[in-house]
């Protein structure tokens, strides 16, 4: 029997007795579990919220992991992009700007075969004054999605506690479902070339193109285009590093949110972003080109939480 751990039963506690895996449920297999590393590993999972656990249970789908010289660099990268994307997080309600240093260990949850729940813990300095905290995120990589796409889901995203079970709460949300229509399911198409030109009653059509101030200003959009970048090449076994540096050509934004200008859009909670960029490095036998990316946002209202999906393509 594999145990299977919930993602709530991390971030929020034990489960209900109702729900698939308790802590004093009992089987063969699970009785062959030593009752004394069960309870430590129980108190370490919970006490830290699954960030700090140095032991594992046999047969579970939650596993630890240092960050060292051997893990392959195809997971250094998706782990770059998890931790940026939590920072950028922090970074936009915290009105902050901390930067990614390293990544010192993760544990990861396997939560059925399409959910995996990474609890990363990191360094990241203020540029301001070259001060150093350790941060904690919890993230979501989402695969049931189409086509090359990627779905990255954030929990939250805090300074590490220095007393256990204080600082800010993560709470697990339920992203999969928003409350405006327009914001679930796939993906849309690339926006219409008079979209920017005809005005329109429907809230849901209202695009802003983003001035070229406000791309330098806003460098998280150079980092949804990179990570755009990575879901088209993710499994290629090239390294996005390969790939960069991008130069962004054009952003519009589409917000179903009461904004007054296209700088207001870049602060929605709720957005796609349609990201034209071209490549300025490529590996070998790769080719620098033109591609376009679309970005959703979205969020719940939580300031920790957000879902943001990446589809990009080359430019024929």
């Amino acid at each position: 029997m594999i145990i299977c751990l919930l993602p709530q039963d991390i971030v929020t506690g034990p489960k209900q007795p109702s729900e698939p895996f308790d802590e004093d449920d009992s089987s063969d297999d699970d009785d062959k579990v030593d009752p004394v590393l069960k309870k430590e590993f129980y108190r370490q999972l919970h006490e830290s919220d699954g960030f700090d656990v140095d032991i594992t249970l046999p047969n579970s789908s939650f596993s630890t992991f240092k960050c060292d010289d051997n893990n392959r660099d195809s997971d250094r990268d998706m782990l770059d992009i998890y931790a940026r994307v939590a920072l950028h997080w922090y970074n936009f309600h915290k009105g902050s700007n901390f930067q990614l240093s390293t990544i010192y260990k993760y544990n990861s949850l396997l939560w059925n075969i399409f959910f995996y729940v990474y609890h990363i813990t990191l360094e990241a300095m203020d540029p301001t004054d070259e001060s150093c905290f350790t941060f904690q995120a919890s993230v979501t990589n989402d695969a049931r999605v189409y086509d090359k796409e990627l779905k990255i889901v954030l929990d939250g995203c805090r300074i590490k506690p220095q007393i256990p079970g204080t600082g800010d709460k993560i709470d697990r949300w339920d992203y999969m479902y928003h409350n405006d229509e327009f914001y679930n399911g796939h993906l849309p198409k690339w926006y219409s070339d008079d979209a920017l030109v005809m005005p329109s009653s429907d809230k849901h059509n209202q695009f802003y193109q983003v001035q070229d101030s406000d791309i330098r200003e806003n460098d998280w959009l150079n980092m949804y285009a990179e990570i755009a970048l990575y879901s088209l090449h993710e499994g290629d076994g090239s390294l996005l590093e390969s790939w960069l540096p991008v130069e962004i050509s054009k952003v519009v934004v589409q917000t179903c949110e009461d904004v007054k200008s296209s700088k207001e859009t870049l602060k929605a909670g709720n957005a796609i972003f349609y990201i034209a960029f071209k490549n300025l490095n490529a590996p070998p036998n790769g080719r620098l080109q033109d591609h376009r990316a679309i970005v959703r946002r979205v969020t719940d209202g939580v300031p920790g939480h957000v879902c943001l999906e990446f589809k990009c393509w080359r430019q024929k």
